[in-house]
């Protein structure tokens, strides 16, 4: 009897230890945790550094938030991580750049910070099956190549310029225009498009200017442009020339309005460059104003604590790409970058832009732009356009 109590109670133990063993098994795996990689590229030196660090914050930003509430794959808790990588503003580099997050095995790319850039990146991650999202990249081209894993998320600007070109003339009654581009493939583009718009609708272009991307005197054409008497200054370039091109302006006392077009530059970073010398700049941007976002104060209050840094106006777009790649990873439940991609094609996702989905060619479905002037050293809203 006492043998068969101590052979019960040892089968019992054993039971007991088997149970243990195995929850600990399963409490083990239901802690394991997978660490998936976003890559993210952009100037991170240069001219252009503190626009690009400004867009990866804003995705690593994104990053933090999903991972306090990350969600399982094949049993495994998903955290996500950022792999920021300078492509230094030049296209050879961003294939480079593009070639190193391949081998890394990214899930998904955030970038370029600029039309160039992104283009470039682009065959070398789609042969790669690898989504790429870009927060900043407005050229028709970016998209043209029939790729599925190609996607931006800003119009394109053949229509941000046709806004444009009509505001200035029928609004603001240009008639006399100058327009200087600063030789990259942005800045060619978005000026050709502009001066066929402005002249369409009855504006004469006094003189045509192309300059080298790191100009920052512009005083030669500008002191010809007010002979001219021109009435509006338009520039296809990215910020940090804007900024050297208003102080030009303002240095002349030109009364000529500066006009720019999806460059980022709405935002602190260009008004405390210019100086006084940013009243009056008219600059259009993509989207809807920031006080019309939803969840701007949180984003701009969480953005500003954990980073101290600048807010551009494309910053939100880097922000709301990563969330949507991320959800789209949630959607295919899976690891497989193509299926992330299709997922990307299927997705219909609430961010602080508003509502972020892809046509088939990975373009915004409804697009919106926003011009912009600066009085009193802000920015002001002007006017809205959404694309449907």
């Amino acid at each position: 009897m006492c043998f068969f109590n101590r052979a019960h109670k040892m089968a019992v133990l054993l039971v007991l230890l088997a149970s243990l063993a195995q929850a600990q098994a399963c409490l083990a795996a239901d802690d394991e945790v997978q660490t998936v990689t976003i890559g993210f590229t952009g100037a991170l030196s240069g001219v252009s550094e503190a626009f690009s660090k400004s867009l990866a914050n804003a995705a690593e930003l994104a990053i933090a938030e999903n991972n306090r509430a990350p969600f399982k794959i094949n049993g495994k808790r998903i955290q996500f991580r950022l792999l920021r990588m300078d492509d230094r503003s030049d296209p050879e580099r961003a294939k480079e750049v593009a070639r190193i997050l391949v081998k890394e095995g990214v899930i998904g790319v955030i970038g370029g910070a600029n039309s160039g850039t992104s283009i470039a990146g682009a065959k070398i991650y789609a042969a790669a099956g690898i989504p790429q999202i870009s927060p900043a990249a407005s050229l028709r081209k970016y998209t043209e190549s029939g790729s599925r894993t190609t996607f931006r998320m800003v119009g394109i600007d053949d229509q941000a310029c046709v806004f444009l070109g009509e505001y200035v003339v029928n609004e603001m009654h240009a008639q006399r225009v100058a327009v200087i581009d600063n030789g990259t493939l942005f800045g060619s583009t978005v000026a050709a498009r502009f001066s066929e718009v402005a002249q369409d609708h009855g504006a004469v272009i006094v003189r045509r200017d192309s300059v080298s991307d790191m100009l920052t005197d512009f005083s030669g054409i500008l002191k010809s442009a007010k002979a001219q008497d021109v009435d509006l200054v338009f520039f296809g370039g990215y910020s940090s020339q804007t900024s050297m091109l208003a102080q030009n302006m303002a240095r002349m006392e030109m009364k000529a309005h500066l006009v720019t077009t999806m460059v980022g530059i709405v935002g602190t970073p260009f008004l405390i460059s210019a100086g006084s010398a940013a009243n009056g700049t008219i600059a259009q941007e993509a989207g809807i104003s920031f006080g019309k976002m939803p969840g701007w104060k949180k984003f701009e209050t969480d953005f500003t604590q954990r980073f101290d840094f600048n807010i551009y106006g494309l910053t939100p777009y880097a922000y709301d790409a990563a969330h949507v790649l991320m959800a789209a990873v949630r959607q295919a439940n899976a690891l497989d970058p193509r299926k992330v991609a299709y997922a990307l094609h299927q997705i219909s996702h609430k961010g602080l832009t508003g509502t972020v989905s892809f046509d088939a060619s990975g373009n915004p479905r409804t697009p919106s732009f926003t011009i912009y002037e600066v009085q009193n050293q802000k920015w002001v809203a002007l006017r809205t356009h959404t694309v449907r």
